[in-house]
């Protein structure tokens, strides 16, 4: 039975540990995208484990593959997209994990940003994680910009569709942005947010009293 076989059968048969161990001896051979299928199952046999932070680095190191497909080998914005999926991935399998979690931000955030160049349309729940993640983080300057970004989006939806569960995310979304303007020093996206959100709200935030 081939490496690969063995590594496939132990994973469907549910010994993980026997697929690590199979799969770590594929991770040079063939294709840039059999290798990054090879970091995948790797990621996933680990958390199948519940060990997520030794999955994370090859979350990343699919990640960092997609990035380095060619248009050859897929459309950029495929490629693009489905190293925002590892990126995330490997900074969810970090949670609890503040050191190693502040090394992997800085990749996640260049990939967000790479996606985000197209605009936020169909990335609204890729923009809500990384605005609470850059949250999580102190990065107030990129929760801003994610919130905003994909309020102004989800507005616009809810606008066309009178959807009112779009129109009470994109007053949450504007609420938070506004928040995070304001730590970030940015008085300007701060008042704009604010205004969104009085027009959607059709009054002023509601004050939390007495430590509510």
């Amino acid at each position: 039975m081939t490496k690969l076989v063995e590594a496939i059968d132990a994973e469907v048969r549910g010994d993980f540990a026997k697929a690590v161990e199979a799969y770590q001896g594929l991770t040079e051979e063939g294709s840039p995208l059999d290798r990054i299928g090879i970091y995948q199952a790797l990621a996933r046999c680990y958390e199948k484990m519940g060990k997520l932070a030794e999955a994370s680095p090859w979350r990343r190191k699919a990640a960092e593959g997609y990035m380095a497909l060619t248009d050859e080998e897929m459309p950029r914005e495929e490629r693009r997209y489905y190293a925002l999926v590892e990126a995330r991935n490997a900074v969810q399998d970090l949670a609890g994990h503040p050191e190693a979690l502040r090394e992997v931000a800085g990749e996640y955030k260049n990939i967000l940003e790479e996606n985000w160049k197209g605009g936020p349309e169909g990335l609204t729940h890729e923009g809500l994680f990384g605005a609470l993640f850059f949250w999580s983080q102190g990065d107030w300057a990129s929760a801003m910009k994610y919130f905003f970004d994909v309020a102004e989006a989800v507005n616009e939806q809810a606008v066309e569709s009178d959807d009112e569960r779009l129109k009470l995310l994109s007053l949450r979304a504007y609420e938070m942005a506004e928040d995070a303007a304001t730590k970030a020093k940015r008085p300007d996206v701060a008042r704009v947010a604010a205004l969104r959100a009085l027009a959607l709200r059709g009054g002023p935030r509601p004050q939390a009293l007495g430590g509510l």
